[in-house]
């Protein structure tokens, strides 16, 4: 079917009997071709505008974008952003609700087919790669800091959490950062911040700007000015101060200064990476947060879907009410339910790769695990042995007012959940690394990982998402939609006894799991 086009079409009628079967392909023939063909008179349309301009005084939009869209002086890059980022933006100007002397008579001119012509054009040129940031260093200054890391003690996820790695975008709503000029990004965060620029998905920009300071602006700007375009095979750039900007980044704090305040009160705050030994045993810790990070890459041998440990332990197992690696440290040993046992820490981790990774445990004398435990160990440097701590775990809150519910989650999960994970479920990928993780399917955790309990999905959701908006639901939409995601399909318990019935009885009899339930007419986990 992809390759069906006109010629094609035609080659097959000349061969079509007459009557109604050759007037039923004709038919499906143009059913099926309809769309692409529409969309390539959209690109193309867009193309004519954006080198020739309109004779309703359009200006041809490479006259500032460049003759590909990709950018120039001030003005923005457009190639390669996705198409809803785009139209939503020109829409923006022709309303008034995104203020731009120079886009604003702009868009007011050009019609709604028009932008849409155009938003398709720019979004299917190809943008530059840009190699992200070499996973081995630590962030040089506060503005890389914010940018690949964030700063989560005041909910302050890092830019390439949306951006993807390298800050080269991510699906329709995200668009590419690098390469971008600092004074635009600056403008466009303060644009937000002062509510001069439409929110945006889930609010998500005006929450982040309005916690950014002006040198927190700075320095991100500056950061992803410096991520230039590379030739195939050239090492990352090396980020340093924006011409525009140069001081920026070294009239900063220490990129790894500890928040004023934790998200929890009382919470435990682990030591600043800069307090990292710099002999074998300090390559060991980072081995453990590299692994910690990006689990498929490090530990690929034991991973068997697309999650890595960050997605549920923020801020690279640091962030309290999102069972952070500090709090498992100081409470293992410790007898487990789920296992009958006591569980070392060793083995709660084995545990991890063989439910939420859906992988295989590694050996308990495996570097894989070595370096974890080395990792968790020098975040609870200073942390109370045995003692409960805030933020230890997830959140656990009172059951809902009224039963959790299928179709309110739904509601739920389309308001503040697709942007980023998608209608599907699935993530978002961006240039090979999986950006928005996948919350069901065979991608996802399976069904004897922690995340299928609603008691701890419900409690994550809570104190953790929306990204930035952490506390923002309230404690029935996250139990809500928690059942929701959870109604899913996702790969086998490992555990399982020969029939899902069985397994239930064995392992998930209660009300925190829905496996072996009926949704929708079908038995989770008997696909």
């Amino acid at each position: 079917m992809k390759n069906f086009n006109a010629s094609s079409i035609q080659g097959v009628l000349k061969r079509w009997p007459s009557g109604t079967a050759r007037a039923t392909l004709l038919a499906l023939a143009l059913a099926l071709t309809a769309p692409a063909f529409a969309q390539k008179q959209a690109v193309e349309t867009g193309r004519q505008i954006a080198s020739q301009g309109t004779p309703q005084g359009v200006a041809a939009c490479a006259t500032c974008h460049g003759a590909r869209g990709e950018g120039m002086a001030v003005f923005p890059r457009l190639a390669g952003s996705g198409q809803a980022y785009l139209l939503a933006q020109l829409n923006a100007f022709g309303n008034g609700s995104r203020k731009n002397a120079v886009m604003q008579p702009m868009a007011e001119k050009l019609s709604a087919a028009e932008r849409v012509a155009v938003a398709s054009y720019f979004s299917q040129l190809p943008a530059p790669f840009v190699a992200a940031a070499d996973p081995e260093a630590t962030p040089s200054d506060t503005g890389a800091w914010l940018a690949t890391r964030g700063r989560w003690a005041n909910q302050l996820p890092a830019c390439t959490q949306c951006h993807g790695p390298g800050g080269n975008g991510v699906g329709q709503q995200f668009p590419p950062l690098a390469g971008l000029p600092a004074a635009y990004i600056t403008a466009q965060l303060q644009a937000w911040k002062s509510g001069d620029r439409p929110p945006g998905p889930q609010a998500l920009m005006q929450q982040i700007s309005k916690k950014l300071t002006d040198a927190d602006m700075a320095g991100v700007a500056s950061y992803y000015e410096n991520r230039k375009p590379q030739p195939p095979g050239a090492a990352a750039p090396v980020p340093g101060p924006s011409p525009q900007t140069p001081t920026a980044s070294a009239a900063l704090p220490a990129p790894d200064k500890p928040a004023a305040l934790p998200l929890k009160p009382g919470a435990f705050t682990p030591p600043p990476e800069s307090s990292l030994p710099q002999d074998d045993y300090g390559k060991v810790v980072k081995r453990g947060e590299q692994i910690f990070m990006e689990t498929g890459k490090y530990a690929s041998r034991y991973v068997g879907n697309s999650l890595s440990c960050a997605n549920c332990h923020l801020d690279a197992g640091r962030q309290p009410d999102s069972a952070p690696m500090w709090a498992a440290f100081i409470h293992y040993p410790a007898y487990r339910k789920k296992t009958g046992q006591v569980d070392t820490l060793a083995s709660r981790i084995q545990g991890c790769f063989d439910y939420s990774m859906n992988g295989k445990a590694p050996p308990a004398n495996d570097e894989v695990i070595t370096a974890l435990q080395t990792y968790s160990f020098w975040l609870a440097k200073g942390a109370p042995v045995g003692t409960p701590v805030a933020g230890s775990g997830y959140p656990r809150l009172k059951k809902p007012a009224m039963p959790a519910d299928y179709a309110r989650g739904e509601k739920v999960y389309a308001q503040n959940c697709a942007t980023c994970h998608g209608a599907d479920g699935q993530g978002q990928r961006a240039v090979g690394k999986q950006v928005f993780p996948p919350l069901w399917g065979a991608k996802s955790y399976n069904w004897g990982a922690g995340m299928h309990q609603l008691a701890n999905s419900s409690g994550f959701i809570k104190a953790n998402m929306p990204l930035s908006q952490g506390g923002s639901l309230s404690d029935q939409d996250a139990w809500d939609v928690a059942v929701f995601m959870n109604s899913h399909e996702r790969p086998q318990d490992p555990r399982f006894k020969g029939s899902v019935a069985a397994t239930r009885k064995a392992f998930h009899d209660s009300d925190d799991s829905l496996y072996g339930t009926t949704v929708n007419g079908r038995v989770l986990g008997g696909k």
